[in-house]
């Protein structure tokens, strides 16, 4: 039962609340862009930690797009797409909101230009509303990126190419390694393909009885299965 003494918060008051509360979290820097060597905050964690202080402050958030501009070309492969989106803050207790117009782009040379326009969108309110200081110069984090290694010699590509080519031989440890990463993201992405995840860890016996070809579909298979996941989640 409630607390009849308790104070509710007005509309302003939960707005300030909620900010407060995301200028409080733990920002951690937990992506790397190889590219362009730097570090940011992945949307998971803007997503993560913006949905514990909206049920926090007990508000609700709406975003839908409102229109976009399709701009092909942008490159040689590469086309884009630029959105105006409409979020909205809501209290459930009075009706109370606040309406939001911001803008998200993407780029690719697939499908996924409208994905990323709405994850960079998102990402941009959080970070402008609720002063997430990202920080994402590419100087500032260039000593902590993994620095690249030297290229192989013609003798180790050679080797490295037999390797590839004998399918039917045991998975290397680096497709394990890669195979249990992408189990790891699924897992995040999914928690409900457990099961699934498990099959795969007992038919290879702990992974250690699978060949490289296996393993490199599974691979391929659980990619696409993290996409979808993401992609229900987005939308």
């Amino acid at each position: 039962m409630a607390n009849e003494n308790e104070v509710k918060l007005t509309f302003l008051q939960k707005l300030k609340k909620l900010q407060d509360i995301m200028g409080e979290f733990p920002w951690e820097k937990d992506g790397i862009n190889r590219f362009q060597s730097y570090k940011y905050v992945t949307e998971k964690q803007y997503k993560n930690n913006f949905k514990k202080a909206l049920k926090q402050v007990g508000l609700l958030w709406k975003m839908e797009t409102l229109e976009y501009q399709f701009i092909p070309e942008v490159s040689e492969k590469m086309h884009m797409i630029v959105c105006k989106f409409k979020g909205m803050l809501i209290d459930p207790e009075t009706g109370e909101n606040e309406v939001y117009i911001f803008y998200g782009s993407g780029a690719d040379n697939g499908d996924k230009a409208l994905y990323k326009a709405i994850t960079g969108g998102h990402k941009f309110f959080l970070a402008a509303n609720f002063n997430v200081a990202e920080d994402m110069e590419p100087e500032n984090d260039k000593d902590d990126i993994p620095k690249a290694e030297i290229p192989p010699t013609p003798e180790k590509r050679e080797e490295i190419k037999e390797g590839l080519i004998d399918k039917d031989g045991k998975a290397t440890k680096m497709q394990i390694n890669s195979l249990k990463k992408a189990l790891k993201l699924l897992r995040e992405a999914d928690p409900e393909q457990e099961e699934f995840i498990a099959a795969i860890a007992e038919k290879t016996e702990g992974f250690t009885n699978i060949t490289k070809k296996a393993c490199e579909q599974l691979i391929l298979k659980i990619g696409e299965m993290i996409e979808i996941a993401n992609n229900k989640e987005a939308f």
